[in-house]
């Protein structure tokens, strides 16, 4: 996929796109493993999310395995609602309860969670334990991003 977007002369366009929102790599990994690999699980699903964010970080400079991991956390918190869904689909065939309710209940159980997801993967991020006292730290985009995200979860669909 990366080569693919490489050879194609799209990531190009992506990676100037991501260095003139922000040069700190903190909020680039906030904005493409949080919130664009949310949109992906949510329209697509099934491991979608993982391999196209894993892709954009490894060229915006992660090392793979950095890349894939922070990519798994970030999906920890919309992995619910993957593809349009599906898992509330499927559990309100298996209970018989309505799936507007399921939806609902879900993402008011996954509100704080998508606070604090924010933080783990900034956290996970660090290169040693010493750069998160030290230096500036993205806390206002954490929030930024946790909040606005909780938000979508908790209000009602209805």
């Amino acid at each position: 996929m990366y080569q693919l977007t490489v050879e194609s002369g799209r990531f190009k366009v992506l990676q100037h796109s991501m260095t003139g929102i922000t040069q700190d790599r903190r909020l680039q990994l906030l904005l493409i493993a949080f919130c664009f690999g949310a949109f992906f699980e949510g329209a697509a699903g099934f491991g979608t999310p993982v391999a196209v964010t894993a892709a954009l970080l490894i060229g915006l400079g992660f090392k793979p395995l950095q890349a894939s991991g922070l990519s798994l956390i970030a999906n920890t918190a919309p992995v619910a609602f993957g593809a349009l869904g599906t898992p509330i689909i499927a559990l309100a065939k298996v209970t018989g309860m309505s799936e507007i309710m399921l939806g609902a209940i879900t993402g008011r159980i996954l509100a704080p969670f998508c606070i604090l997801v924010p933080f783990w993967l900034i956290w996970r991020s660090q290169v040693s334990p010493g750069c998160w006292r030290f230096g500036r730290h993205p806390s206002r985009g954490c929030l930024v991003c946790g909040t606005s995200s909780s938000y979508v979860n908790f209000t009602d669909p209805g």
